[in-house]
């Protein structure tokens, strides 16, 4: 029987030489502005992506001039922080030098640059590291930036600390090839392939890593704004007065393919509990059971959650169990039942000290017309030495504020017209997009640009105030995370996509396909129509838009839309 063959990443990352590659003698090579497509692959683990400006891509085709290439780097930013003072003005530096002036917050608690040319490419790096900022294992078929409560630590009812077991999670999980050190720290190689066989051996990721993307969240029973379902390991610290144990949830997954039955988003499954003192062992097994076992014929197969789908939780659990040398415990039934949105001013259980949660629209810190975010940011940090997190919901908190400096703050984010709650509507605080247009390669509809344009409507129609999960996404790959929300709004063509009803507003269920290619013009009149018909229809005040769309007949409800 003939070997099956694997795809062509597999080959590119089992020969890239501890994911080298010859991306430094690319980065010399000043003739060109873009990678070779092996390098374009191998990049990725190094937090890069080579992206080009969608927005001129046809007219300088119609010039008979190649693409606009230009980089995005994604940091690495554990639990969401801490981000130090001397940090953030590095990122606030550096993306003003090189980037496009934007730092963008992503949905896994990450900063993004965008729009930095290759010949800047490492100063970029070089810099960022040298601020211990770190963009290694960001992207690519290795375990991602690990997402947690970012103010588990300083939330006075919050008794786990879920942002220091995320760290744990990302130190056990790091790749242990020094080659992007080499290339972005050192600028040449310091090791030799004779001595580079030992100091680099490494018992998780091997040479093949894994077969695709892994992505690992640590919640908590009071905040879901990670939504812990969509993870390929969700981690729940059980707490009833001391700690009981860590559930484990295992096969979440979002990104899917229009009218590929064989893809689909997909909620994990309960596997277990476990002792504090052995999560990362588990984390660690999981992650070797999808390298062993997970598809590396068809990357559109190849997240975990298609081998839960294959084997069930049981089997699963069984392989795990056998390689770990013991049992897990039941797991502990409980469902985050709130989400935290961490704005305003806060008290933290230190005392004499104050959290600040500030609304980012779609995550994008930028100076904007009159609300001069990032410079306000930038000055508030630098005056008062202030700490930051990152949210899951691309959110922006300042964090450890003494509480003498509170009014000083509040003072100074007045004066740069920065509102951290009051000013913007429930509808528009619950709303979520991705970047799509113009620098993301999959995007085939807008999402950033477009999604505040359809809020405000929604907003002059008197929806501002309801308490409804929109979320928008450029393509079914769906990085927003719109297949657990109320509304789910996502490209399937040029200004035209796809609406998806019945999510819970706690990100517990997903959602359903409703209506395919709906014009833009016409999202905020559908939307509307659903919204006043739930609100003369809900069976009481507390049924929430997604419930109702999900109890109720597709079928009725797109005679309504119409």
């Amino acid at each position: 029987m003939s070997e099956v063959k694997k795809v062509k990443n597999e080959y590119i990352k089992e020969s890239s030489d501890g994911l080298r590659g010859t991306i430094h003698q690319e980065i010399q090579d000043k003739s060109s502005t873009k990678f070779t497509a092996d390098n374009v692959q191998l990049l990725k683990f190094h937090g890069i992506y080579q992206q080009d400006d969608r927005d001129k891509r046809q007219e300088l085709k119609k010039e008979g001039l190649d693409r606009e290439y230009i980089f995005m780097i994604r940091t690495k930013n554990p639990g969401g922080g801490n981000i130090t003072p001397d940090q953030w003005n590095a990122l606030n530096q550096i993306s003003n030098q090189w980037s496009d002036g934007s730092l963008r917050i992503t949905t896994r608690e990450c900063f993004q640059l965008h729009g930095i040319g290759k010949t800047n490419l490492w100063n970029t790096l070089n810099s960022l590291n040298k601020n211990l900022i770190s963009s290694y294992g960001a992207c690519g078929d290795i375990v991602r930036n690990t997402v947690a409560s970012p103010i588990s630590d300083v939330r006075e009812d919050y008794s786990y600390n879920a942002q220091a077991l995320a760290r744990e999670i990302d130190k056990a999980t790091l790749a242990q090839s020094r080659g992007y050190y080499e290339i972005w720290v050192d600028g040449q190689k310091v090791t030799t392939k004779i001595n580079r066989d030992k100091i680099e051996k490494d018992d998780l990721y091997k040479e093949d890593y894994l077969p695709r993307k892994f992505k690992i969240g640590v919640g908590h029973q009071l905040d879901n704004s990670i939504d812990i379902y969509t993870h390929d390991i969700g981690i729940m610290p059980i707490i009833d007065g001391e700690l009981i144990g860590l559930n484990i949830l295992v096969g979440g997954g979002l990104g899917s393919h229009h009218r590929q039955s064989q893809t689909f988003p997909r909620l994990a499954d309960e596997l277990g509990m476990c002792e504090e003192k052995d999560i990362i062992k588990v984390v660690r097994k999981i992650v070797e059971i999808q390298r062993d076992h997970g598809c590396r014929t068809n990357r559109k197969r190849a997240r975990m959650k298609y081998l839960l789908d294959e084997w069930g939780v049981e089997k699963f659990r069984d392989e795990l169990e056998s390689r770990l040398g013991f049992s897990l415990k039941d797991y502990y039934k409980i469902v985050p039942s709130t989400i935290d949105d961490y704005y305003g001013w806060n008290k933290q259980k230190q005392d004499g000290k104050f959290y600040c949660g500030i609304f980012v629209e779609n995550g994008r810190i930028k100076d904007k017309n009159s609300v001069m975010l990032k410079s306000g940011l930038t000055e508030i940090i630098s005056k008062f030495k202030v700490e930051s997190r990152l949210t899951a919901t691309q959110d922006f908190i300042m964090v450890n504020i003494d509480e003498s400096d509170v009014p000083k703050i509040s003072d100074m984010l007045k004066q740069f017209n920065i509102d951290t709650n009051e000013k913007y509507s429930t509808l528009r605080k619950a709303s979520m997009a991705c970047p799509a247009f113009p620098t993301c390669g999959l995007a085939i509809a807008e999402a950033e640009r477009f999604l505040p344009f359809l809020i405000d409507d929604l907003e002059g129609r008197g929806y501002g105030n309801e308490k409804i999960k929109i979320r928008m996404s450029g393509c079914p790959n769906s990085c927003s995370r719109p297949p657990v929300s109320e509304i789910g709004i996502i490209g399937a063509s040029v200004r035209k996509y796809n609406i998806y009803l019945g999510g819970d507003f706690y990100g517990r269920r997903l959602n359903r396909l409703f209506l395919e290619l709906v014009d833009d013009t016409e999202l905020a009149n559908k939307i509307s129509r659903l919204i006043d018909y739930w609100k003369a229809n809900k069976k009481n005040e507390n049924e929430d838009f997604g419930d109702f769309c999900n109890n109720y007949d597709f079928a009725k409800l797109k005679q309504i839309a119409q």
